[in-house]
């Protein structure tokens, strides 16, 4: 048995954008062809690959074991042409960065645009999400490198490194009660509103673990998708929430938000670097390393 890749690339295709059509309109190929090339692999394997349904498909196990090494042959494909170009001095490659929100929104634009000046050549793309989202990414070869806020438990395939120490803090609206005491005690925050993200967050998980072991249980009465939506609630007075130091500054200047100063709630995070062991360090990431990054 052997893999037709010109059939496979267009079956990873589908199974990315999870619809015959959409796929079409990305390989800008019909519908009929693209559905015409899976049925071939299909045939040519000997098992089906998706399942159809009236809104879109789905893999089928085989097809899952199928994407994934599909990925890893297209992967190691696309690091062969770097590396060919990188011989012209990392005048032409691409770089691909996926960060949890709080990284990818405040702290790597810096980093990025001074790696844009020093190789104007090099395609930069920065994939944003919670830790669960980037990490899925990087094991599924669509990243090189992830940023994560969230703790990532250890394992032999990936190399996990420390990048930076972050510092969450408490915030509320100017109006809040709490916001018009000097200092505050942890159990003030007993049974208070709070604005939570969603899981999979790694602001979450960390603002979880700090108030659990404290013994504080705080009332959930909303989930919202990014930092920004979080301080928008926090400022029009919908509760408490916890978030980096480093995302607030605008805020904070304009008066639109308080940080409450809880001495007995110090909340220290490590932001890591995590990559895959078996995945060659190109140039233009070695480049990017050698940055800071």
């Amino acid at each position: 048995m052997t893999l037709n890749l010109h059939l496979l690339r267009i079956y990873v295709a589908v199974l990315e954008q999870g619809s015959f059509t959409r796929a079409a309109e990305v390989l800008t190929m019909s519908q009929s062809a693209v559905s015409r090339a899976v049925q071939e692999l299909e045939r040519q394997l000997g098992t089906i690959l998706l399942e159809r349904r009236p809104r879109g498909v789905t893999p089928t196990i085989a097809g899952a074991i199928l994407g994934e090494h599909a990925r890893r042959i297209f992967t190691h494909e696309r690091l062969a042409i770097e590396a060919l170009n990188e011989l012209r001095g990392l005048q032409r490659g691409r770089l691909a960065i996926g960060a949890s929100s709080t990284i990818g929104i405040y702290l790597l634009p810096p980093l990025l645009g001074h790696y844009h000046r020093r190789y104007p050549g090099i395609e930069l793309f920065l994939d944003i999400g919670n830790t669960q989202q980037v990490m899925e990414h990087l094991l599924t070869y669509r990243i090189d490198v992830a940023y994560v806020e969230g703790p990532v438990a250890p394992d032999e395939h990936l190399d996990i490194m420390p990048w930076r120490s972050d510092e969450l803090v408490v915030i509320a609206s100017p109006d809040h009660p709490l916001a018009r005491r000097v200092t505050i005690s942890c159990t003030d925050l007993q049974d208070a509103p709070f604005v939570f993200r969603e899981p999979g967050s790694g602001t979450r998980e960390v603002m979880e673990q700090a108030l659990a072991s404290r013994g504080i249980t705080v009332r959930p009465i909303m989930e919202l998708g990014s930092t920004e939506a979080i301080k928008q609630a926090v400022s029009a007075g919908l509760g408490l929430s916890m978030v980096s130091r480093v995302t607030i500054q605008s805020e904070l200047i304009a008066g639109r938000l308080r940080v409450l100063n809880i001495p007995d709630l110090t909340v220290q995070r490590q932001l890591s670097r995590v990559r895959l062991n078996d995945r060659p360090l190109s140039q233009a990431l070695e480049a990017w390393f050698k940055h800071r990054g």
